[in-house]
């Protein structure tokens, strides 16, 4: 993966979008709350982003 998809926000988001996309075409409810977690994980991906953007990444 190159590194501007690592500070790129939008590129998350649509990971995110795909994600949850994926997850509603499933019938099973483990793997649906699988994908539903990897988009939330996305997410917090493109705040970070804009977060290092911004140079006010804060650590955990």
């Amino acid at each position: 993966m190159p590194a501007s998809f690592i500070n790129d926000p939008e590129h998350w988001r649509h990971r995110a979008q795909e994600a949850r996309s994926i997850a509603e075409q499933m019938s099973d409810t483990a793997s649906k709350e699988a994908m539903l977690r990897i988009a939330h994980d996305y997410e917090r991906l493109a705040e970070r982003a804009e977060q290092r953007a911004k140079g006010s990444v804060q650590s955990r």
